[in-house]
C-alpha cells in the first residue's frame, strides 16, 4: 500500500482563538472543518514560547537542552550540525519534501531539509504610500543610542483593500497549491509544508477580514495583572511591540501606565482579522487537496509554534512559561481515522509530532527522537494516559541568566527557575488548573508538600538540574589569534553557495555572501573565524575556518 502524503501546516503566533477551541467570536470556518476530520488536542504545548527554539525542537525531535537552542539568534545547525530533521528523515524513507514560508525561523530556512530549493515570492507590504518616510520621521526623534534608530518597523496594523495573494501568506498559498497538484501526480509520497506568517506582527490582512469582526464585541483586556509572588523574570516585557513605529512607547506589564481601551481594541481587531485571513488560505489549500482526490491518502497536521498574550497578565506577546504563551492549537487528521471530530485534553507536546508521523506513515522512529507518539491518543482520544507537557524559557534579567522549566499535568502547572550557568534553583511557581486557567495566583507557598515533592521529582526525571552553556558547538574563536587571514570560496557546483560568518557567540550573519556557480568570493577573515557554507539546493553544509592567509576553499558537488 502506498505511504500517505503529509500536509504540514504551521501558523506563527497563533493562540487557540479559534472557533473549534471554543472562541465564539473567532471566524475560522476552515480550521473548524479540519477539526471535524481530525483529532483536536486541547492541551498541546510548545517547548519554548518563541519562534526559533520552538521550531528547531519540533523539527529535530530534540528537547531544547539536548539541542542547545533556547533563543532566537542561534541556528540549530551551529548547535548540532549533524541533526536530522523531520523532512530529512522522511526523505530517507522515500518522501519528496517541499517547503514554503516559515517552517524554521527566518531568515535561515535550512535548505538541507528540502528536496527542492525554497522558491521566493514577490508581494506587497500592505501599507499605505509614504510609510517609509513616516518611519524616518519617527526615527529622527529617537535618542542617538536607541537601538531602533536604524531598526524600526512600520505600523503594527494595516487593513489594505487588496487581494489575498498580493500579501505574503496568500502568495505562498498559491505556490503550495501548485506544488500540491504537481506532487500529487508523482509516484513518491510528499511532505508538503506551508508556514504562515500571520498572525505574527505586523498584523496586516485584507480589509474584508477586518470587516468580519465587530471590534466592540471583542474580549479586550485592559485590567490584567502581573501574577504576584513570582520572580521578576517570570513575565515577558511586551518589548516585541515596541519594534513598530506606532508602538515605540508600548507599556511594560508592571508599568503604572496602561494600554488604552482604544488601542487594545484595535490590536485585538487586527489579531482576529489576521487569524481569519490565514484561515481562508488554509481553506484554499484544503479545497485543492479535495479537488485533486488526495484527501483520502493524506495526513494533515496543523500547529502553531507558541501562543500569544492579548492583555493576559497585563502583557502582550509571547516569551514566558505561562499557559497563555505555551498552549497552542494542534490538530491531526489522518486517513482512516475512526475518531475524527473528537478531542482530547491530555497534555501533549509539539515534540510528539516527529514520532507520531513516523507511526502514521509506517516508518521507523529514529532513536534520537525524544517525543512520544500520539498514535494511541488518535485511536482513543478519551483515554487518560499519565502524560505531562514540558516547556521552558531562558531569561537574562538584571545581569543574571535564568532558565525556567514548566511542566503541565492534567491539573497543575509547575515551574522551577534555575541559574543558567549552575542549575541552582532560584524560584518556583505552581498554578492549580482545577479551579481556573488564569494562572493569576501562585499557590506554591500553600500547596501540600507531597504535591510539590511529586511534581519536582517528575520534572527532574527529564530536566535534571545542571549547568547550561549558551555558546553552540560551532562558533568563532577570537582567542586563536587576530591576524588577518583572507579566505576565498570558489563555487564549483551548479547551485548558489551561501556563506555565513559565525560570531564568537555562534550567531550567523543575517545576510550571507552569495557565490554564484563558477564564481569566487574573497572574505576578509581573521584566524579563529568560522564560516558555514550551504548550497541553496540543500546538498552542501560545510564548516570552514581560515588557518593561513589567502586560503581558497573549493566547494565541490558531493
Amino acid at each position: 500500500m502506498a505511504k500517505p502524503n503529509i500536509l504540514f501546516i504551521a501558523v506563527d503566533d497563533l493562540r487557540p482563538s479559534i472557533g473549534c477551541y471554543g472562541d465564539e467570536l473567532a471566524v475560522t470556518p476552515n480550521i473548524d472543518r479540519l477539526a471535524k476530520r481530525g483529532v483536536r488536542f486541547g492541551q498541546a504545548h510548545c517547548q519554548v514560547a518563541v519562534c526559533n527554539p520552538s521550531r528547531a525542537s519540533l523539527m529535530t525531535g530534540l528537547r531544547p537542552d539536548m539541542l542547545g537552542v533556547w533563543t532566537l539568534p542561534i541556528h540549530f545547525r551551529e548547535a548540532k550540525p549533524k541533526a536530522v530533521t523531520l523532512p530529512q528523515w522522511l526523505r530517507r524513507h522515500g518522501y519528496t519534501a517541499v517547503g514554503h514560508g516559515k517552517i524554521y525561523h527566518n531568515p535561515t530556512p535550512d535548505p538541507q531539509s528540502w528536496s527542492e530549493p525554497i522558491r521566493p515570492v514577490q508581494t506587497e507590504r500592505g501599507y499605505a504610500d509614504g510609510w517609509q518616510a513616516r518611519i524616518r520621521e519617527v526615527q529622527a526623534k529617537l535618542p542617538d543610542d536607541d537601538w531602533r534608530k536604524n531598526n524600526l518597523r512600520g505600523p503594527a496594523t494595516a487593513a489594505p483593500v487588496i487581494d489575498d495573494h498580493k500579501l505574503v501568506d496568500g502568495a505562498r498559498t498559491n505556490l503550495a497549491i501548485e506544488d500540491l497538484r504537481r506532487l500529487g501526480q508523482a509516484e513518491k509520497p510528499f511532505f508538503l509544508a506551508l508556514g504562515f506568517i500571520r498572525p505574527h506582527l505586523a498584523w496586516i490582512s485584507p480589509r474584508k477580514y477586518w470587516d468580519l469582526h465587530d471590534p466592540k464585541t471583542l474580549p479586550v483586556i485592559t485590567d490584567g495583572e502581573v501574577t504576584p509572588h513570582t520572580p521578576p523574570y517570570a513575565l515577558s516585557n511586551s518589548y516585541e511591540l515596541t519594534h513598530y513605529m506606532d508602538l515605540i512607547d508600548f507599556p511594560k506589564p508592571w508599568d503604572e501606565r496602561r494600554v488604552s481601551d482604544t488601542l487594545a481594541r484595535r490590536l485585538m481587531h487586527a489579531y482576529y482579522a489576521s487569524v481569519s485571513y490565514v484561515d481562508a488560505q488554509i481553506g484554499r489549500l484544503l479545497k485543492a487537496l479535495d479537488e485533486e482526490g488526495l484527501a483520502e491518502n493524506t495526513i494533515i497536521v496543523l500547529w502553531s509554534d507558541h501562543g500569544w498574550k492579548l492583555g493576559e497578565h497585563n502583557g502582550w506577546g509571547k516569551m514566558s512559561n505561562y499557559e497563555i504563551d505555551t498552549r497552542v492549537p494542534f490538530i491531526i487528521a489522518a486517513p482512516g481515522l475512526e475518531t475524527a471530530g473528537q478531542a482530547t485534553d491530555t497534555p501533549v507536546e509539539l515534540l510528539d509530532i516527529f514520532p507520531t508521523l513516523c507511526d502514521l506513515t509506517g516508518i521507523d522512529t529514529p532513536d534520537f527522537v525524544q517525543g512520544e507518539s500520539l498514535l494511541p491518543l488518535l485511536k482513543n482520544p478519551t483515554a487518560k494516559p499519565d502524560r505531562v507537557a514540558h516547556s521552558q524559557y531562558y531569561r537574562n534579567h538584571d545581569g543574571g541568566e535564568y532558565m525556567g522549566y514548566a511542566m503541565r499535568t492534567r491539573t497543575h502547572r509547575f515551574v522551577e527557575w534555575r541559574e543558567f550557568g549552575t542549575g541552582r534553583v532560584t524560584a518556583r511557581e505552581l498554578y492549580d488548573h482545577r479551579e481556573n486557567h488564569t494562572e493569576a495566583v501562585n499557590v506554591i507557598g500553600n500547596a501540600p508538600e507531597e504535591l510539590v515533592t511529586d511534581l519536582t521529582s517528575r520534572l527532574l526525571k527529564t530536566h535534571p538540574r545542571r549547568a547550561l552553556q549558551m555558546v553552540p558547538a560551532v562558533h568563532s574563536n577570537p582567542n586563536r589569534g587576530r591576524l588577518p587571514a583572507p579566505i576565498k570560496f570558489a563555487n564549483r557546483t551548479d547551485s548558489d553557495i551561501l556563506v555565513y560568518g559565525i560570531s564568537p557567540q555562534g550567531r550567523r550573519t543575517r545576510r550571507p555572501s552569495v557565490v554564484k556557480p563558477g564564481g569566487t568570493k574573497q572574505i576578509n577573515a581573521r584566524i579563529g573565524g568560522v564560516f558555514v557554507v550551504e548550497s541553496r539546493d540543500g546538498t552542501i553544509h560545510e564548516i570552514h575556518s581560515p588557518a593561513f592567509p589567502e586560503k581558497t576553499i573549493n566547494i565541490q558537488q558531493p
